[in-house]
């Protein structure tokens, strides 16, 4: 690149990240996740008025939102709000069609419990016919997210087919086919879906969602190619930059293998014997070297016990060790009863997994690669995801906001712990595949660092059964100094929802807002304030070091 360009891009980068980083210092934290979207373009829309430097970033950032959320009324009428007057005429079309949509009476709670109860029989009798209908692109608006979330390759292609689209429309229709195919089909067949798209209409998310197939079909050298070019336009794009700096960068994991003695995987389980299976089969077959292997049967009642013991085939002589407790002690005190064995005091790293994972071959690799990188931190975890198609991230990239930024959700409590959920549940299209600091890392698949254990201490059982343990952990050692390191470039499948996400009857919610309360109790709000300064000055320090290394490479 001409030495001319590089110091332009520099100087670009410079003066944004200043003036970012003194106005709208949370920016830090991803432009993923929606309702952090829409936060940050009314902040930018306001910044505007004295300062025209926020008109790109916002005026872009409102594009991405809509062309991620096509059907999304509120995206639609944010995305006139703040660019009416220089839309591309196909767009505004577009879009005025989906901000003026008359209002209908559509029984919004009566659809939702259709949609989750999943029955493809009642969902073809009661809602295909309403699509055919005149107000059918009002149904599909509200459950076109769902019915790609339902597993069923067939419904929401179906429902795309049923509905009478206009002309000025149809390229609506193509680019939510576009998204079905990403989600359902061969990565070739979802590449030529996404490639036939007016670049007009839809050009970042075309660009974006064809970088990560071609990452997908083995094209690296193409995806990159893409990628820089859409982050050079679009440097207020968080993860872009963080997804380009970590595949020019990739943690080195040759010859990694050589300090694997040094690592102990430990699982649990109760009652799960063909998952906990499943997992050690997984483990069995990955590359671990001379990493211990530790599974505890946490009192079960199944064959559960069986399995474990059994297990040891799987491995090398002397590198499984089985325990069986006589009763559930609960996930803290298990995960303390495996961190206590004298085989893995020994050691430098312990490596907790959920009894519900799929691996793939490179886990472990990754993983050490990562803590070699950043250091020896005090946790390194990854991204979770879920196993069936649509694929959909359960957990990515933590961190806290600043007390009193949210809600309380429990009456009378005030809630100081806030966490910044980056995914929400999104369909996972490579958006988190990076590396970088957090404050907290998902318990179903966290490599720990002895001393971290030692500096600050183990799981506190007075969270059992479970949820939020790993979480009050994390920010305990977090306080006590320790860095934790979010591996996104490692995605874990995890077959089972998380504990929290299970907790749908009033038993589960009063478990769930019971050691919300514990939690909170253990924190001051000055304790919650240090956590949450420390972490946006490690990522800001990160952000500036890798847009810089960005401006160099480009």
């Amino acid at each position: 690149m001409p030495q001319q360009s590089i110091n332009l891009i520099n100087s670009d980068i410079k003066k944004f990240l200043l003036e970012i980083k003194e106005s709208v210092p949370l920016w830090a934290l991803g432009t993923e996740e929606i309702s952090h979207q829409r936060g940050l373009i009314n902040t930018f829309k306001i910044l505007s008025e004295k300062n025209p430097f926020f008109l790109h970033p916002c005026h872009s950032l409102a594009m991405w939102m809509w062309l991620q959320n096509p059907l999304d009324i509120l995206a639609a009428r944010k995305l006139l709000e703040i660019n009416k007057n220089n839309l591309p005429k196909q767009i505004k079309n577009i879009v005025d069609f989906l901000a003026n949509s008359p209002k209908h009476n559509i029984p919004l709670d009566d659809l939702e419990t259709l949609l989750q109860a999943n029955n493809k029989a009642l969902i073809i009798k009661h809602l295909f016919p309403l699509f055919r209908g005149p107000e059918g692109i009002t149904w599909l608006t509200h459950s076109w997210d769902m019915l790609l979330r339902l597993g069923n390759s067939e419904l929401p292609k179906t429902a795309l087919d049923l509905v009478p689209w206009n002309d000025e429309l149809l390229p609506v229709k193509q680019r939510l086919f576009a998204q079905y195919s990403f989600l359902y089909l061969p990565h070739q067949e979802a590449l030529d879906a996404v490639s036939t798209l007016d670049g007009k209409i839809w050009g970042c998310w075309k660009e974006f969602t064809k970088c990560e197939l071609l990452l997908k079909l083995g094209e690296q050298e193409e995806a990159i190619a893409i990628l820089s070019e859409l982050w050079r336009k679009n440097i207020w794009n968080l993860n872009w930059g963080q997804k380009l700096h970590s595949l020019l960068n990739p943690v080195q994991t040759k010859n990694i293998l050589a300090s694997s003695d040094e690592v102990s995987i430990l699982l649990y389980s109760w009652n799960n014997a063909k998952l906990i299976e499943n997992t050690l089969k997984n483990v069995a077959s990955s590359r671990i070297g001379r990493a211990k292997v530790f599974a505890l049967n946490n009192g079960s009642s199944d064959s559960t016990g069986n399995v474990i013991t059994t297990a040891e085939n799987l491995f090398d002589k002397g590198q499984y060790h089985s325990i069986h407790l006589p009763v559930n002690v609960g996930a803290p005190a298990a995960r303390n009863w495996l961190l206590a064995e004298p085989e893995v005091r020994k050691g430098k790293w312990a490596v907790f997994l959920d009894d519900d994972v799929e691996l793939p071959q490179n886990w472990l690799e990754e993983l050490l690669a990562t803590a070699k990188q950043y250091e020896d931190p005090g946790a390194v975890g990854c991204k979770i995801t879920s196993t069936t198609a649509p694929t959909c991230v359960q957990s990515a990239d933590y961190h806290l906001f600043p007390p009193g930024a949210g809600t309380s959700q429990i009456e009378g409590l005030t809630e100081r712990i806030m966490v910044f959920d980056n995914c929400r549940s999104a369909f996972d299209c490579g958006q988190f595949s990076y590396t970088r600091p957090a404050v907290h890392v998902s318990g179903c698949c966290h490599m720990l660092n002895l001393e971290s254990i030692n500096k600050s201490g183990p799981f506190d059982v007075r969270f059992n059964p479970t949820q939020f343990d790993d979480l009050e952990r994390d920010l305990r050692a977090y306080l006590s100094g320790c860095n934790h390191i979010y591996a996104g470039q490692l995605s874990i499948g995890h077959i089972q929802h998380s504990s929290l996400a299970k907790a749908s009857n009033i038993k589960g919610m009063a478990q769930v807002f019971g050691n919300k309360i514990k939690l909170e109790s253990k924190f001051s709000e000055q304790d919650i304030n240090n956590i949450f300064s420390r972490d946006l000055i490690s990522l800001w320090s990160d952000i500036e070091k890798k847009w810089k290394e960005l401006a160099e490479k480009l």
